[in-house]
């Protein structure tokens, strides 16, 4: 929404940001960003965390460059220091004679009042996502907090404690707003109720300039969130006036930003434009007239059906704006490698698979210092093309990261020391694809892409990277003449259309939807009984309302043991597998990955992306996520003997989800935490274009935001996916205090690939990876895992949420069920 500045003072304060390890700090950035003038060059925002450094080194060499502070919302309490640090000594500076303008958003509000008497208490309705009707008595005039915006407008809310009535200080403070209407909570049955809420929602000290909002204005869902940061801007010019000074913050002191210093992952080391050592050998078919519905599947097993390593990234839901391009790529060729990595030893293994062999050649072993996501990040940089923006993938790597590369990527104490998986899939494996066919399905009509790597002479000067990567076997990557990357890119597309000639119609096969409701032939072990997750959700209930987090993504895993006769012992088994999965439930980010020597894989039928980049026609790089939050399953037709009745059913569905209060607050948490992972990588500029839209997929609707950012020159596409991993919407926020709840929750249970990510690095710079759900892990050959769960909030019924488990694991057990009877 617009603001309006009412000053003309082309000088921007210098801001202190305090972040109290919350997941929307970055969101209140990005207003601050927003309402810095244009003719204001510099960067004029300190970011650092309450606990970075001590108060004297805060207070001797930060404090003597800013000119207001912003303390940020945060889990837990403000009368616990490990939760408020060195916000309560910012909030005496800020009332000292010689101190400046200091603004407290939720926690920070609440530690105002309560470093000046007032009483903080537990809420007996907490509200969390939820949009709400303030009404504030700050007046309109200039110099106020709520100047030029509205007496009652709507802002969203993320609050289990709030300032108390009882006691309050009113000589020291003096209420600004308060909460009018109503907030949604559960009755005694476990059913929504409105209930009227007044709680306070703003305050400011009576003689200095310090104030405190409740609400969360940067929420993408509040009004006149801008305008209110702008009002502060403007508040400090006239308290300060003449006294501000004429430039930005000293680098020596940006410098000591939390973005310097403490995220090691962002540094500008990561990306080069040096050692694109590599060309691309292309030729395109043109795959119209082809009477086959299903062009991805039946190519793929044209060409790779009897290959021991297959890579199939599949677009397989027809129709679906996401399903764009499949790519048909195996990791067995000596001109590839793959490098696998176990958190536990913090080795990184470079084996190369032949054609003819599952068993690898060790080609290099390293031992990490850093970080895998850093190792790697040096590896996609040096295995570049040479070519114009192109969309895409254009060779490169596939593979997946595990949900406990958390441990590397969130880099905070607390949290589980990282050892890895424990048994099955690795805890990262990614393959160099050298030659690959990309099939454009959003072409009309579609085309088969064959793509070679062309190897060429390594650079002089190519420097070795922080983690010392030994890179000679890049060196043989890719074929190493034109000629013999030509041959095989003409020998894969004459193949290709030697198939379409001969290619027959198929029909598309709807799954029976009897197999859910009918008797398990498998045996499901879950690592939680449905009783001990029922405790779980009463626990995640307990955390939430005491303040220690606003949304809780609690999952569960089910092991399955397959029948001697069902066993997957080669990647022809897990092809079935994977065909009976894409059949019975498409989705648009589908993949098949098989692990020859280990005998392990990876069926997954997401239907999520979880990031994308890609190069604009500006040539700048554009970063997107796409968090699914709120789901609802769909009427079975079976039981509607009239389509158009089935019809109005399933539409009453979607829009019954699309109203869900509860599940509108779930998404828009998850956008918010999105929106704060992006605006740290990209200097505050996400947007978000679509906004809890439905999706709808075989058995359940989803509720579905797009977010959107420019991505810093600085920062590479590995550590893009690491600054967002694990993925938000199967965490929930904030981020790192929850993550480290759900580890007490699950029973420090291993996820393994289950809420991790799956995907590419392109040679072309672009990147797709998609949140590992709808996935069976195949553990080994007589053994799958199947993960399910849900976003948990202080509305949440926990019978519902089981059942919301039992949905989920229905879009992939009927395929495993089909797969075993099919043996």
């Amino acid at each position: 929404m617009p603001f309006i500045n009412e000053d003309n003072n082309c000088l921007q304060p210098r801001t202190l940001l305090v972040d109290n390890y919350d997941s929307y700090t970055f969101n209140l950035l990005q207003l601050l960003v927003q309402q810095q003038q244009p003719a204001c060059e510099t960067s004029s925002v300190l970011t650092i965390r309450n606990d970075q450094y001590t108060w004297p080194v805060v207070r001797d060499q930060i404090l003597p460059f800013i000119d207001n502070i912003v303390i940020s919302p945060g889990p837990g309490t403000p009368g616990r220091a490990g939760d408020f640090g060195i916000c309560d000594d910012l909030i005496r500076y800020a009332a000292a004679d010689n101190g400046c303008p200091l603004l407290g958003v939720c926690l920070g509000h609440q530690g105002i009042a309560r470093l000046y008497g007032a009483r903080i208490y537990q809420c007996l309705v907490p509200v969390h996502g939820q949009a709400t009707q303030v009404v504030h008595t700050d007046g309109s005039k200039a110099g106020c907090l709520f100047a030029n915006v509205p007496e009652r407008f709507t802002v969203v809310r993320y609050h289990s404690l709030a300032v108390s009535d009882a006691g309050f200080p009113h000589d020291e403070l003096q209420v600004l707003a308060r909460a009018t209407g109503t907030v949604a909570t559960l009755d005694s049955v476990g059913q929504l109720k409105q209930v009227q809420t007044d709680e306070i929602m703003a305050l400011r000290h009576r003689r200095r300039p310090i104030f405190g909002v409740q609400f969360h204005p940067e929420s993408i869902a509040s009004e006149y969130g801008a305008q209110i940061l702008a009002n502060f801007t403007n508040i400090t010019r006239r308290f300060i006036r003449n006294g501000m000074s004429q430039s930005g913050i000293p680098k020596g002191v940006a410098q000591m930003s939390m973005v310097y210093a403490n995220e090691p992952l962002l540094e500008c080391h990561v990306v080069s434009t040096k050692g694109k050592y590599y060309s691309l050998a292309t030729e395109s078919v043109d795959l119209s007239g082809i009477p086959v519905a299903d062009i991805g599947g039946r190519l793929q097993e044209h060409l790779y059906g009897d290959d021991p390593m297959p890579l199939w990234l599949d677009s397989a839901k027809a129709g679906d704006s996401s399903s764009s391009m499949s790519v048909l790529a195996s990791a067995a060729s000596t001109q590839s490698v793959t490098v696998r990595y176990s958190l536990k030893t913090k080795q990184v293994a470079v084996l190369r698979f032949s054609e003819t062999s599952t068993q690898p050649t060790v080609v290099a072993t390293e031992t990490i210092r850093s970080s895998f996501w850093e190792w790697i990040q040096q590896v996609v940089e040096r295995t570049r093309v040479a070519e114009l923006a192109t969309e895409g993938f254009r060779c490169g790597w596939i593979g997946h990261f595990a949900y406990e590369m958390k441990g590397e990527a969130i880099r905070t104490n607390g949290l589980a020391a990282p050892d890895g998986c424990g048994r099955g899939l690795p805890d990262a494996q990614l393959s160099f694809v050298d030659r690959c066919v990309v099939v454009d399905h959003k072409c009309n009509p579609p085309k088969a892409h064959i793509l070679a790597i062309i190897s060429k002479e390594k650079p002089c000067g190519r420097s070795e990277s922080p983690d010392g990567v030994d890179d000679r076997w890049m060196d043989s990557l890719g074929f190493s003449t034109k000629e013999d990357a030509h041959q095989w890119v003409n020998q894969t597309a004459r193949k290709v259309g030697q198939w379409c000639k001969t290619a027959t119609t198929t029909k598309c096969t709807e799954n029976d939807e009897n197999l859910i409701d009918g008797e398990l032939t498998v045996t499901l072990e879950p690592a939680l009984s449905r009783s001990n997750y029922i405790a779980a959700i009463g626990k995640s209930k307990e955390f939430i309302a005491q303040g220690e987090s606003y949304e809780i993504c609690l999952t569960n895993q089910f092991r399955i043991a397959l029948p001697q006769k069902s066993r997957i012992n080669c990647a022809r088994d897990a092809s079935k597998l994977y065909a009976a999965m894409r059949a019975n439930n498409p989705a648009p980010f589908g993949a098949l990955l098989w692990y020859a020597d280990l005998c392990v894989g990876v069926a997954s039928c997401s239907p999520e992306r979880f990031l994308r980049i890609r190069t604009n026609l500006d040539n700048n790089r554009i970063v997107e996520m796409k968090p699914i939050k709120g789901t609802a399953r769909r009427p079975k037709r079976a039981q509607y003997t009239c389509r158009n009745e089935w019809a109005l059913r399933d539409a009453e569905c979607a829009k019954a989800l699309q109203d869900s209060v509860k599940e509108r607050a779930e998404n828009l948490m998850i956008v918010d935490l999105i929106r704060h992972d992006l605006n740290a990588i990209s200097g505050g500029r996400s947007r978000v274009p679509r906004l809890m839209a439905i999706e709808s997929y075989q058995y359940v609707h989803q509720m579905v935001t797009t977010v959107e950012a420019q991505l810093n020159d600085t920062v590479g596409g590995v550590m893009a996916l690491a600054q967002c991993f694990p993925p938000g919407s199967m965490t929930g926020a904030p981020k790192i205090r929850t993550v480290r709840l759900i580890e007490e929750l699950e029973k420090n249970v291993p996820r393994n690939v289950y809420s991790g990510c799956l995907g590419y690095f392109s040679t072309n710079g672009n990147a797709d990876w998609s949140v590992v759900i709808r996935t069976a892990a195949i553990n080994g050959p007589g053994e799958l895992s199947v993960g399910a769960g849900g976003a948990l909030t202080i509305l949440s019924n926990p019978d519902e949420e089981w059942a919301e488990v039992e949905t989920k694991l229905c879009s992939v057990l009927p395929a495993i069920q089909q797969y075993v009877h099919s043996s």
